[in-house]
């Protein structure tokens, strides 16, 4: 086996999490929104700007409520399982993305009042995935 350590890496880059107050602020505002089993998902669509580097750019966020977990670990332990749900199967919106010349902000709000295991959290997160991308299919912006 020849293959690279670093090309069997999948990482969830910075410029891959969604940290702009004002865009967070924007997506929350103006944003659409859809729910699944434990998750509220926050999205906005924009089309790609040609000065932008990447074509697909996908940007995620997450927040677990303290109003359900007092404790830092608990909300800290589901945004670890959330972001690595997501990391593992982001690959197919990104390559609609690119398709269709599409940028998407996307939040992940966890709503359910305990922690739920990794799979659960990765099978609520494949179902928002899905969603995604078929909104991505019937979806149409209008060129810039």
């Amino acid at each position: 086996m020849s293959l690279r350590l670093s090309a069997l890496r999948q990482t969830l880059s910075k410029n891959e999490r969604l940290k702009s107050y004002k865009r967070i602020r924007l997506l929350f505002a103006e944003g659409q929104k859809m729910r699944t089993q434990s998750l509220l998902i926050y999205f906005q669509f924009q089309p790609h700007v040609p000065d932008a580097p990447a074509l697909g750019h996908l940007q995620m966020g997450v927040t677990v409520g303290a109003r359900y977990f007092k404790k830092a670990v608990d909300r800290n332990l589901i945004k670890r399982r959330i972001r690595e749900a997501y990391r593992k199967n982001n690959n197919s919106i990104k390559s609609e993305l690119a398709e269709h010349k599409m940028n998407l902000d996307v939040f992940f709000v966890y709503t359910h009042a305990e922690v739920l295991l990794y799979n659960q959290i990765e099978s609520s997160m494949q179902k928002a995935l899905q969603l995604l991308t078929d909104k991505i299919n019937h979806i149409s912006i209008p060129k810039a």
